[in-house]
């Protein structure tokens, strides 16, 4: 099968943003990035509201030029800020980011505005020429549906359940904390790997185990490492994003599925370091508006947990992980 799927008119582009975001979005703008005739990354922030347009610019186009290889761009604009006297909302920042885009040699190409009802292009002041359109024509695009047919679902965020297990266990957890010693964290990996291996397999005591051995900093570190086997073994490359090859994954989804199942045996106050595997993950996936939410779960539960911080960090910067930045190496869901 062709890797490539070929987007023809705007509701595919649209149809794709939901599937790259994992979500709808609402009141943001969405850029994405092309090379060519082939689209690039997609970065999503909030809408500008009462922002400086200059200042607020300048900020997308720091970070849309981690893609080296962009030529062009294209803007979509998720609003319900419109109206009879302004049919254009944010038009000042548009202009900004389309000076901004010009300066760094990735060009706006086109935009639309999406709202609650329909969708329209935004750049064409002709209702006769650019009418509104129904949001069905995205959802019932060709585009959409090559995606749903190759595994591609909208899930949207997914929030962890709420702990409702034994006071106690909060005490099982922390005896099975280890200290780091050498042979401990050989014991953790290797429970974790077996876990990867098999979810179906992960008991009740091993799940504490796991919850224990996710609270020591450096084991921790090393669990979440060995989750990308085609990274370098230093784990603080593996945690910025440096890869070698394309990444196994299905394991980085069986990963995230396993945290989950860890945080319904853990109580709030214990969940942090699962909640930054989470987070990390779908930034490696490309998804940093999720992963942003999870890290801020994080230091919810943990009064600013450091982990959670430092990787917080490299969202405000715009760092994105090889993998995310590379086609050849980026996430597709696992299909079943």
């Amino acid at each position: 099968m062709n890797d490539f799927i070929s987007f023809t008119n705007p509701a595919d582009i649209l149809a794709l943003i939901p599937h790259t975001l994992g979500e709808q979005p609402k009141e943001s703008f969405v850029v994405m990035t092309m090379n060519g005739t082939r689209l690039g990354a997609t970065l999503r922030v909030d809408a500008p509201f009462a922002a400086d347009p200059r200042g607020y610019a300048q900020t997308l186009v720091s970070h849309l030029s981690a893609d080296e290889n962009a030529t062009g761009t294209l803007l979509v604009i998720y609003t319900d800020e419109n109206s009879p006297g302004n049919s254009r909302p944010y038009w000042a920042h548009v202009e900004a980011l389309s000076t901004e885009l010009a300066t760094a040699e990735m060009p706006l190409k086109d935009a639309w505005m999406v709202t609650a009802h329909a969708w329209r292009n935004y750049l064409c002041t002709d209702p006769g020429c650019c009418p509104d359109e129904p949001l069905e024509a995205i959802t019932t695009s060709n585009g959409n549906a090559e995606l749903i047919y190759r595994g591609s679902m909208v899930t949207g965020f997914t929030a962890p359940e709420p702990f409702t297990g034994d006071a106690g266990v909060r005490e099982t957890i922390k005896a099975h904390t280890p200290e780091g010693w050498p042979g401990e964290v050989d014991r953790s990996r290797a429970i974790w790997s077996e876990a990867l291996d098999n979810p179906e397999a992960l008991t009740a005591g091993r799940a504490h185990e796991l919850a224990g051995a996710f609270q020591h900093p450096t084991v921790r570190d090393y669990l979440m490492a060995d989750v990308m086997t085609t990274a370098p073994e230093q784990f603080t490359s593996v945690l910025l994003g440096v890869v070698l090859a394309r990444p196994d994954w299905a394991r980085v989804d069986r990963a995230q599925e396993i945290a989950f199942e860890l945080m319904k045996a853990t109580p709030e106050g214990q969940r942090a370091p699962m909640l930054c595997l989470i987070g990390w993950l779908e930034w490696l996936k490309g998804k940093s508006s999720f992963a942003a939410r999870y890290f801020k779960l994080a230091m919810d539960d943990v009064t600013d947990y450091r982990l959670a911080s430092l990787l917080t960090e490299l969202l405000n910067r715009g760092l994105v992980a090889d993998c995310a930045r590379n086609k050849a190496m980026s996430y597709t869901p696992t299909i079943r």
